[in-house]
């Protein structure tokens, strides 16, 4: 569904109740969808349950603090790509940068503007509406324009899918933050368009479930030489750049790898849907 603002929806999660109110009539006059919540493992809760476009976060709440609760959204996958602004009273300059430095896409300090605020609110979303079918980070396409190139070559015959699964990236997300792991998974696609410009004599479609899924299309009997190449490519430069642990002891305690999964599809027996339902049962 395209989100527009008569259907957007905004999950605001505050202690302060009269913020929280007021953040709440205001943006239903606008015509946004809008639920508020005032502790922070509630807020995780509700959002899990209905996914919001948009989370307007407090950092200081009775139980988990703003920062935890960004930490969690973002290594769920579910919820990663959520956009999420910090709206608080914390004015200090270390606070917003660390803000700022969780992938947040706003950092707006009490008292505000509301008529600022909802201008901040309407950008964002409409920044996610432009880059919705491609993935902020690695630029390729994501999931939406994926079903919709999986229905195109449903029309001209078989063909095949792969699937590889990058393992252990929310360890590596958690051992040297966000920004490392952004330019790993920019490093997987680079390493994989290489792959396949050197490999195969015709360029798969290559598309991004999430943070740590490839997915690509290709022909029919290109699949098992494109599985071939990703583990003769991808996986000697992953375990040679990828690997740490505690180096003082001689010791190797975590290390990236990736799953390959593969199948030809035959139109005559496959739908699109069983596909996709195919496609999410290996990624869940």
């Amino acid at each position: 569904m395209v989100v527009t603002q008569s259907n957007a929806s905004i999950l605001i999660i505050d202690d302060d109740q009269e913020i929280g109110e007021m953040l709440n009539s205001y943006f239903e006059v606008q015509g946004y969808q809008v639920s508020t919540i005032n502790w922070g493992e509630d807020g995780l809760i509700a959002c899990l349950e209905k996914i919001p476009d948009i989370v307007l976060l407090d950092i200081r709440l009775p139980d988990l603090d703003g920062y935890e609760i960004v930490k969690r959204l973002k290594k769920n996958r579910r919820t990663q790509s959520v956009p999420i602004i910090f709206l608080t009273e914390k004015r200090q300059r270390e606070d917003r940068l660390r803000g700022l430095s969780m992938q947040v896409e706003d950092y707006i300090t009490k008292p505000f503007d509301i008529q600022e605020l909802r201008l901040r609110v309407r950008n964002v979303l409409m920044r996610y509406r432009r880059s919705s079918l491609s993935n902020a980070i690695t630029a390729l396409p994501e999931k939406q324009l994926l079903i919709e190139t999986i229905e195109e070559h449903l029309q001209r015959g078989r063909f095949g899918i792969i699937l590889v699964n990058l393992q252990k990236l929310d360890e590596y997300r958690d051992q040297f933050g966000f920004v490392a792991a952004n330019e790993l998974q920019r490093n997987i696609a680079m390493i994989l368009k290489e792959t396949f410009m050197v490999s195969v004599d015709q360029q798969p479609f290559l598309a991004q479930w999430g943070n740590s899924n490839f997915v690509l299309l290709t022909k029919a009997d290109q699949t098992d030489l494109i599985e071939k190449s990703v583990y003769q490519s991808v996986y000697p430069k992953l375990e040679k750049a990828y690997t740490w642990g505690d180096s003082h002891a001689n010791r190797i305690d975590q290390q990236l790898g990736i799953h390959v999964y593969k199948k030809v599809i035959n139109p005559r027996t496959e739908s699109l849907q069983k596909i996709i339902i195919d496609l999410e049962r290996l990624i869940h």
